[in-house]
């Protein structure tokens, strides 16, 4: 990406082709359909073809409801996408003299990405948005009146490339060279060159590996396990395995499961190449079987991955008319694999902000750092990561993480599902964390000095400051929830108008007057005492941050 000072260059136009341009399509779909859906003009462009994999996405349900609210899906193609559903779910940790701890409802609904992508990109070109497969994005010039996308055909390899593209020709498919957007939306993961080039080539502070396989022939399958363990940290001190297993909806014996590891990008770290031999080694152990993977089951595919974290995230706009969402913007949890689930928590509040920005243009690098602002809930997991790996050169007792982990989940489960459902969906909060601490402190005084001695004093230190934000912020978002201002707070935070145009029930008519409106969507009052008081710019950043009280304090939740 760069940028260009004066808009009198050819590779910038007055009137832009497009009002945002989306690129990545897998997931980028959901969110170019969200806008398209509130009247925005929006075209995606994806490298290879927009299609999902074979291998289902599990997430809750709850979480998958929001597709239908923002108008990606209807709620018959969402029941469509659904494979199966599941449960109880499990969690259990090696050597705890305690049964493994049974929930239910946690990722426990599989999503055919197939047919979820097929019907989000339908709606999408029904109501007008554009899609551009194997489509190369090799550079994004920004200017003050738009950004200009140099677009050209990717490469296709195989025999039956040249047929299909002029089959897709023949469909209308749209033609592949430079556009022109207000909004640049980069949604092409954690290994996006747009990321790259605003990182400067730094390392990943924390690096999660996966190996997995799925495959046919469990006879008991129906349920899951959100998080287990079967040995302690390897000998070797290079780190804790952990287990991750769901059915799948391929067939009734065919499940999927994964192995994973926390550290962090030292080059003595083990390859992933290594993780699956040891995957291959011990997986029977762990699912029960009685003799190996070749002789008990049918191999069907397998799994592999690395998901870099980086302390300072979510990544803030770098560059005018370019914001990340997704794992672009590092806005997952270093504890989980990003991916649907992270992208679908932010969705609702990514999508006001992208419309606000573009209706009130306000699409420059300062107005669309507010789209991914700190949030002490994701920087007080960090801890949470760091307790859950090994330093190189540290020799913690073998067994640490999982009396770790077996306290804790005691705890949480004594605390009841309000304090442990958010956590187990990557949720910090507030209350919740703090009456696990202090319980775990009250009933395991002993393992205290253990945690703060291998967590290190630069990260307990590092970790209170975010944990009195996440406190403030808790405070925050309970003030402009319920408080004395909520009122206000409310209206300037976008609730009051509904898509149609229409006042909400429950917004003051003299709180509206004052402020002015403030929905993103639909009719929007700008004659208020308050947007004489403040500006455009301001009304928009104190939307953001309303959201980022919300979401920084893990308020978002829905059980």
């Amino acid at each position: 990406a760069t940028s260009a000072s004066s808009s009198s260059s050819s590779s910038s136009n007055a009137t832009c082709d497009y009002d945002a341009v989306v690129c990545g399509g897998t997931l980028g779909i959901l969110a170019a359909a969200a806008l398209q859906a509130r009247g925005q003009r929006v075209c995606v462009v994806e490298r290879g073809a927009l299609k999902g994999r074979e291998q289902e996405w599990n997430i809750s349900r709850p979480e998958l409801k929001t597709l239908v609210a923002l108008n990606v899906l209807t709620e018959q193609q969402l029941e469509q996408c659904i494979q199966l559903e599941f449960n109880p779910i499990r969690c259990g940790f090696h050597g705890s003299t305690k049964p493994p701890l049974m929930t239910r409802d946690i990722l426990n609904t599989g999503v055919k990405p197939a047919l979820l992508l097929e019907f989000a990109m339908e709606n999408f070109k029904k109501n007008g948005g554009v899609v551009m497969e194997y489509a190369a994005l090799n550079g994004i010039e920004v200017h003050p009146d738009g950004a200009w996308l140099d677009v050209s055909p990717a490469p296709r390899f195989g025999p039956a490339a040249a047929a299909a593209a002029i089959a897709e020709a023949v469909a209308g498919a749209p033609a592949l060279g430079p556009i022109t957007a207000r909004l640049v939306v980069d949604c092409m993961g954690f290994g996006s060159p747009v990321v790259r080039q605003a990182r400067h080539g730094q390392k990943p502070d924390g690096v999660c590996l996966v190996v997995g396989s799925c495959a046919r022939g469990f006879e008991e399958n129906q349920s899951a396990d959100l998080i287990y363990t079967t040995t302690d940290i390897r000998e070797d001190y290079q780190g804790q395995y952990f287990w991750e297993a769901f059915p799948a909806g391929s067939g009734p014996t065919d499940r999927t499961t994964y192995m994973f590891t926390y550290m962090d990008a030292d080059p003595s770290r083990p390859s992933l190449a290594s993780l699956l031999d040891d995957y291959w080694e011990l997986m029977p152990k762990y699912q029960g079987l009685d003799g190996s993977v070749e002789t008990d089951l049918e191999l069907l595919r397998v799994l592999f991955g690395y998901f870099p974290t980086y302390r300072d995230s979510p990544l803030p706009a770098q560059w005018d008319r370019i914001t990340q969402i997704g794992d672009a913007s590092g806005m997952q949890s270093p504890l989980s694999f990003g991916g649907l689930g992270a992208l679908l928590r932010h969705l609702p509040r990514l999508a006001d902000g992208m419309e606000d920005a573009l209706r009130s243009e306000l699409l420059d690098r300062e107005s669309l750092a507010a789209l991914n602002q700190y949030q002490p809930a994701l920087s007080a997991a960090w801890l949470f990561q760091k307790c859950m790996s090994v330093p190189p050169g540290a020799r913690p007792p073998r067994d640490f993480i999982n009396r770790l982990m077996g306290i804790n989940f005691g705890v949480m489960e004594s605390l009841g599902d309000d304090v442990m459902k958010p956590f187990l969906q990557d949720v910090v909060q507030f209350k919740s964390l703090g009456k696990t601490l202090v319980t775990m402190a009250v009933t395991n005084p002993a393992f205290v000095p253990e945690i703060l001695v291998q967590a290190g004093p630069g990260p307990i230190v590092d970790w209170v400051g975010h944990f009195a934000a996440l406190a403030a912020y808790d405070v925050a978002f309970g003030l402009a929830e319920s408080g004395p201002v909520a009122e206000l707070c409310r209206v300037v935070g976008g609730g009051t108008f509904d898509g149609a145009g229409e006042q909400l029930e429950g917004v003051d008519a003299a709180a509206a007057a004052l402020l002015g409106g403030g929905g993103v969507r639909g009719s929007r009052s700008e004659e208020g005492l308050f947007s004489h008081v403040l500006s455009a710019k301001q009304r928009f950043k104190l939307r953001r941050q309303l959201e980022a009280y919300k979401y920084g304090s893990g308020r978002d939740f829905v059980a």
